[in-house]
């Protein structure tokens, strides 16, 4: 599908009954901006909430302190267990505020019954990486909403892993026909893989925004790398979308998503 923004606007406009998706994507670095992170969450209100390095343990949290539904994938240990009292899986979280339908986990490396402790950050082998998804239901609307976590590469340049992945990637999601998927992509904006992603689904990051990491958070400091990422199928069209940061060391993708029916 060609790279092109069919923005329907008018016909939005003239629709007030449309009803939209308030969409937060965020790599929350494990247990490290809780202070941050839920205040954050509290005061956007959004419908969904896509989070990327999430502790198992941690979904009930969020969905205590959020008042939503919320659904875990595993993609490993934590690098380091010794920081915790035990052992903790990592991974993805779904949360929404309202009904999950279709909840759908699919590995395109690894498996869920492989879960390992991941000796470094670019210990990709030991890492599953999957395509989380889920159908909210909101009113009468239905949404198909994905999050995904993808293969490292020390400087952000592409490598045969990044590149054997993306292709399993892509399969996954030729079977699927409508979706906004969001994560941390591990590969910035302008580089080999986003922009082969960028070429089948349309990236709603305003063009703007040169980086999503959090410079005062990120241990690295600034990088300027946009690397966090919203891509859509022409089904939905997306509003307001911008990066917050102050949050955690990746800034937050915040956007209103809209059916185009």
């Amino acid at each position: 599908m060609p790279n092109t923004i069919n923005v329907m606007y008018m016909k939005l406009s003239s629709n007030n009954s449309v009803s939209s998706l308030k969409l937060i994507s965020l790599n929350i670095e494990k247990r490290s901006h809780f202070d941050r992170i839920i205040p954050f969450l509290k005061k956007e209100r959004p419908d969904i909430v896509c989070l990327q390095e999430l502790c198992e343990p941690d979904i009930e949290l969020f969905k205590k302190e959020l008042g939503m539904e919320g659904v875990f994938a595993p993609m490993a240990q934590c690098a380091v267990p010794e920081e915790y009292s035990e052992p903790l899986l990592w991974g993805l979280g779904l949360l929404s505020k309202h009904p999950l339908q279709n909840v759908t986990r699919s590995y395109y490396y690894g498996a869920p019954d492989r879960l390992v402790s991941r000796q470094s950050p670019y210990d990709n082998e030991t890492i599953n990486r999957l395509l989380f998804l889920a159908t909210i239901a909101k009113g009468e609307k239905l949404f198909t909403v994905g999050t995904t976590h993808s293969t490292r590469t020390p400087a952000g340049d592409a490598d045969e892993r990044q590149r054997r992945d993306l292709a399993t990637l892509l399969n996954v999601l030729e079977d699927i026909p409508e979706i906004v998927f969001c994560g941390d992509f591990n590969a910035p904006r302008g580089g080999e893989i986003f922009s082969q992603i960028a070429a089948e689904y349309r990236d709603c990051i305003p063009p703007q925004y040169s980086t999503s990491i959090d410079g005062a958070l990120h241990r690295k400091g600034a990088l300027q790398l946009m690397v966090d990422g919203l891509f859509a199928t022409p089904h939905y069209d997306t509003r307001n979308t911008r990066l917050t940061c102050g949050v955690s060391d990746h800034c937050a993708v915040v956007s209103e998503i809209y059916p185009v029916r």
